[in-house]
């Protein structure tokens, strides 16, 4: 049985190799960027999709994600949809302070922007150590989707940029908010 690769896992060292399809390379490294089987021709590797196919890792992807968790200068996403397509197997995506926003990152308080539990909206900017990306919210249209109020729990709402409203308690909560695409609920 052939060893089955994942998004961002290490396949080996670059040395005179050249990355193929489903493949990047970082640091003299070479990294799969899709789930799927190795293939080796002459001196380029490749990765070819199993047949439970994840999305492949493109910088520049818009992914959907979950927020585990925030420390003073990141926060961490769990990647559930990379270009709206579902991700079968766990992939961390990291949030860094300076690619919340464009402007005043030096005032940025991360609990003001994000919240574990939060439903958010990404780019892919970079990749990162092992199976984490690194992901950007600094355009209008990235940020939070959907997140509950912390104390009521009950579904919050876009009110402005950085604000949600709670649609039971009318209660308000920052965070850096994704700009609503109405046209893509109708």
């Amino acid at each position: 049985m052939q060893k089955v690769y994942f998004p961002g896992e290490l396949i080996r060292h670059k040395n005179e190799l050249q990355s193929g399809i489903g493949t990047y390379i970082k640091d003299d490294k070479i990294f799969a960027s899709m789930k799927g089987s190795l293939t080796m021709n002459e001196q380029l590797i490749s990765i070819y999709p199993s047949h439970q196919q994840d999305p492949e890792l493109k910088i520049g992807a818009i992914i959907i994600g979950q927020i585990n968790s925030i420390r003073e200068d990141r926060v961490f996403v769990r990647i559930m949809k990379i270009n709206g397509v579902k991700v079968n197997n766990y992939i961390e995506g990291v949030l860094r302070k300076q690619n919340i926003r464009l402007h005043e990152i030096d005032l940025l308080e991360m609990n003001k922007c994000y919240l574990p539990g939060d439903i958010i909206k990404a780019r892919m900017i970079s990749y990162g150590d092992s199976l984490k990306l690194y992901l950007s919210t600094a355009e209008d249209e990235l940020g939070v989707l959907f997140a509950k109020h912390q104390e009521t729990q009950k579904l919050m709402i876009p009110l402005s940029w950085d604000e949600m409203l709670c649609v039971e308690s009318g209660l308000k909560e920052k965070r850096k908010v994704a700009k609503p695409n109405f046209n893509q609920l109708i």
